[in-house]
């Protein structure tokens, strides 16, 4: 499958990377860090991915799946965001906010 990846903030910059369906969402996040953050992460250090359809809205992509597990399809678009955190458990969330949102949205 195809993907646009979006690499900054601006969804001017971005590129496309073609994977296999079956492909590790894990392993996904980890190649793109190191291309676009230019490094593995760190410790304390993981990385968080969001997807969405054309015209649909972002929606988070679970680690421990294949691609297509995780709801991505041909021509999805994803972005990672780098979290710095002391431990690997997630903490619950109260109030969704996506990853991207510009100063005067938030």
């Amino acid at each position: 499958m195809i993907l646009t990846v979006l690499a900054g903030r601006q969804e001017t910059d971005w590129f496309d990377i073609e994977v296999d369906d079956v492909y590790a969402v894990q392993h996904l996040k980890l190649m793109l860090g190191l291309r676009i953050f230019g490094e593995a992460p760190g410790e304390g250090v993981q990385y968080n991915m969001e997807a969405k359809f054309p015209e649909g809205l972002w929606f988070p992509v679970e680690d421990h799946q294949h691609l297509t597990g995780a709801g991505l399809r041909e021509g999805c678009m994803i972005r990672i965001q780098r979290a710095f955190s002391t431990t690997e458990e997630e903490a619950p969330v109260f109030g969704r906010r996506s990853l991207f949102q510009n100063a005067q949205n938030g």
